[in-house]
């Protein structure tokens, strides 16, 4: 007999339009797994707001803060233009009615013992801006599993829909892995590959990606939850990128991609204008 409505699931992730488009298949479909939302707002060092934003903006392309600004922006403009829609992760939970709690830094004393409190199986990280250390792993029976988008142990790291593009690949994909205390070198539960077009955008790309990682993410807690142990990665090669820079948004923009298109905008809020009473 199927047990597996026993479980017990936390989600962890920034909930942004991406995360949103990742987590709609396991959130509506598993909805009696999910525990509970943990929504991180800050960034890996635990600032949030204007002092996170130009700190940032000191190690990493300045096309590419403006360009994650604007996705941050389109977010809210969709929510007025479509004001049922659920293209962001909290609007989501609160439809779906899961709890879900707030936090700038994951390791926040009180947000760590809420994750304590619901007496987790498995850990699901979608997204999530902050390192998720040993101690909140070790509160999972079944350890946690990250959503990644590129086909692992190459482009780890951060962006890694941006340096594809950048460094001139003709194919990228998503992996759904264990987590480890060292970054995306966990054992991989499965892996979706996709063509990348010629002249596509990060924008669009990161949509395909997530498309697939909605999939992906679904296959994947399932197998965890049936006990698979996942594939070893070949770490002779892994590949780590850290911040997009300047030269390689220069490089991207060589190789005939950008980062955003006016289409990608209006595709994205024609089917965002769909996401508010299918639920």
């Amino acid at each position: 007999m199927d047990r597996s409505d026993k479980y017990r699931l936390i989600v962890i992730t920034n909930g942004n339009l991406f995360a949103c488009r990742i987590l709609r298949k396991l959130l509506t479909q598993r909805r009696e797994l999910i525990s509970g939302l943990v929504l991180v707002t800050g960034d890996y060092r635990g600032r949030n707001g204007l002092q996170a934003l130009i700190e940032w903006s000191k190690v990493t392309s300045p096309a590419y803060v403006l360009y994650k600004v604007f996705t941050y922006l389109l977010s809210a403009v969709i929510t007025i233009i479509h004001p049922r829609s659920l293209v962001t992760v909290d609007r989501l939970a609160r439809k779906l009615e899961i709890p879900a709690i707030t936090t700038v830094s994951i390791k926040s004393p009180e947000i760590q013992e809420w994750i304590v409190s619901q007496h987790p199986d498995l850990l699901v990280s979608v997204s999530c801006p902050q390192m998720i250390g040993k101690q909140l792993l070790s509160q999972a029976r079944l350890g946690g599993i990250n959503i990644h988008s590129s086909l692992l142990p190459a482009y780890a790291g951060l962006a890694p829909y941006f340096w594809v593009l950048s460094e001139g690949e003709v194919q990228s994909g998503i992996t759904v892995h264990y987590m480890t205390l060292n970054f995306d070198q966990g054992n991989v539960l499965t892996q979706r590959r996709v063509v990348i077009d010629r002249g596509e955008s990060a924008f669009h790309l990161f949509t395909r990606l997530a498309d697939e990682g909605s999939e992906a993410l679904y296959e994947a807690v399932e197998l965890t939850l049936s006990g698979e142990p996942g594939m070893m990665q070949d770490l002779s090669n892994y590949t780590y990128f850290s911040n997009p820079t300047q030269n390689a948004y220069l490089n991207l923009r060589r190789r005939g991609h950008s980062l955003i298109k006016p289409n990608d905008v209006k595709n994205f809020i024609r089917w965002s204008a769909g996401k508010s009473d299918e639920i």
